[in-house]
């Protein structure tokens, strides 16, 4: 008789955020690393949208942080994943009108990334369904 392979394991978890929420969880079973181990969507446990996956380097700031919350949408909005902690995005990006120099310094032109942080606002500012 075959032994079949064992079914891979998440050796780390990964940080997960609801941004109409402002909850952020730590997933079983979501391995940034391990490429035997499929991608799964995480539904958060208020809303039941799916969660956005923010890496393992991820540090989310109080639920009533709501400026805090826009700058980490607007950062993954612009390809941040904190996926790395050598970025230093924490000294860089310690308030919102210095996320916006940090994103214009990456070459984003400083009007479209204000129109997306109004973007982000009006979309957040809307009761959840």
């Amino acid at each position: 008789m075959r032994k079949q392979a064992p079914k891979p394991s998440a050796t780390n978890t990964v940080h997960f955020a609801c941004f109409q929420c402002r909850k952020a969880f730590k997933q079983r079973g979501s391995s940034n690393w391990n490429p035997d181990i499929p991608e799964q969507p995480f539904p958060c446990p208020e809303c039941k949208r799916p969660m956005t996956r923010l890496g393992r380097y991820f540090k989310a700031p109080p639920q009533r942080a709501g400026r805090q919350w826009l700058k980490v949408e607007l950062l993954y909005f612009y390809g941040e994943r904190f996926q790395s902690g050598q970025l230093g995005l924490g000294t860089k990006c310690r308030t919102l009108a210095l996320t916006l120099a940090y994103l214009s310094g990456l070459g984003h032109p400083e009007a479209e990334v204000r129109e997306r942080l109004k973007t982000i606002r009006v979309a957040r500012s809307r009761p959840s369904t």
